[in-house]
């Protein structure tokens, strides 16, 4: 995470339905944040940038540092639990919060989450104005926890 307090939180988000996609960025924005807001459709996408294997020959400066992760559970391979479970075995983000947004009722995917280390687990309202207040609120919680005490009061 950064420590410029003056800089836009950094939000990956781990989905490939557009159409949430969409939602969850009006959400974001409707909920009066400033952020960077990027979108992977897989966590095959995803974890090259996050998290890239060991002795890989990826270039530091194309690897990106979120301060929060919202993560689907159900993405295309490797699922969300398999991406919670490795961002979580990063050194680099261990620390990083991680959001599942998610339409699963499951008490086992909730279970499964916490025990890999996810931060929150959401489940995704039907109506659009639970949806914005619901997920505005969450992310705002969760960059508060990941930030210095003068960053948090945004």
């Amino acid at each position: 995470m950064r420590n410029d307090a003056s800089a836009k939180p950094r939000i990956v988000l781990i989905e490939d339905n557009p159409s949430d996609v969409y939602l969850m960025g009006f959400a974001l924005e409707q909920s009066g944040l400033v952020f960077e807001l990027t979108n992977f459709q897989s966590g095959a996408d995803a974890l090259p940038i996050l998290c890239p294997d060991a002795g890989s020959e990826q270039n530091p400066d194309d690897l990106l540092t979120p301060d929060l992760i919202l993560l689907d559970l159900n993405t295309p391979g490797p699922d969300g639990f398999e991406v919670l479970a490795r961002i979580k075995s990063n050194a680099e983000l261990a620390g990083v919060p991680v959001a599942i947004i998610t339409s699963s009722e499951s008490p086992a995917d909730k279970r499964r989450a916490k025990l890999l280390g996810a931060t929150m687990y959401i489940q995704k309202p039907t109506q659009l104005t639970a949806f914005i207040n619901d997920v505005g609120n969450a992310v705002k919680m969760l960059l508060a926890l990941g930030k210095p005490a003068a960053r948090s009061a945004a």
